[in-house]
């Protein structure tokens, strides 16, 4: 298991906005990132397009530790950022956003975030989860850790594989994030869709692990979901941290 103290946590924002207001909606997230890596903690940002799925926009954070995060996201202004709360401000004006989750995430298992994972502009599957039966969850880690995940992973066009779990903390409030479990996984591009997203098409191998899927990991799961992503921006922190 991954020591998850030695990984940044991982801010996932996801939504999809009406028509109408994309435009402001671009406008305004091509200034917001770089105003977020502004903010001591901040390491990195990177904004993805849904291409399978029912989720067309994807935001992905690269955050130090919860003392950064809650400059941020805390319930309570006098623990944030006003460069955060100022966002916020502009955020809360667009119009038209729906299905809007974000979620703070820990690493537990895979390519360790950021070295080398997610340090490139590649195709990324993204699967959230929670565990329908608590008394099952021990061994429907195990089996997702030690047998799925590698798995998935040694089948061309896969490069690398990791699973989060949701990261509470009291500053953040009553705040209600879920599902609880993340997997990410990097393909090599949209050729991938065909060769690994579309069951019809898909390599023998990858359609091997998908009926392990359906037949074990499935019936263990509820409030599935699965997207595809291509990316379409990425940011640095200018910070030496």
């Amino acid at each position: 298991m991954l020591d998850a103290s030695q990984s940044p946590l991982l801010l996932l924002v996801r939504m999809n906005i009406e028509p109408a207001h994309e435009d402001a909606f671009q406008s305004w997230y091509y200034h917001h990132v770089p105003k977020l890596l502004e903010i001591p903690g901040w390491h990195w940002g990177r904004r993805y397009k849904g291409v399978k799925g029912e989720t067309k926009w994807l935001a992905l954070y690269a955050v130090e530790n919860m003392d950064a995060i809650a400059r941020v996201m805390a319930a309570d202004n006098a623990d944030k950022d006003p460069r955060a709360i100022a966002e916020r401000t502009l955020f809360d004006n667009i119009p038209g956003k729906t299905e809007v989750l974000s979620n703070v995430y820990e690493q537990i298992s895979g390519s360790h975030l950021c070295n080398p994972f997610l340090k490139d502009d590649y195709h990324l599957s993204v699967v959230m989860a929670d565990v329908a039966d608590p008394s099952k969850e021990a061994e429907w880690n195990a089996w997702y850790d030690h047998s799925h995940v590698p798995n998935l992973v040694k089948i061309p066009g896969y490069l690398s594989g990791a699973r989060f779990r949701i990261k509470n903390d009291p500053r953040l409030g009553q705040k209600k994030m879920g599902p609880k479990y993340l997997a990410l996984y990097e393909w090599e591009g949209p050729h991938c869709l065909q060769t690994l997203g579309d069951p019809e098409t898909m390599r023998p191998e990858a359609k091997a692990e998908l009926a392990q899927w359906h037949s074990y990991g499935l019936p263990l799961a509820k409030n599935t979901d699965w997207n595809v992503y291509e990316p379409i921006a990425n940011w640095r922190s200018f910070r030496q941290e």
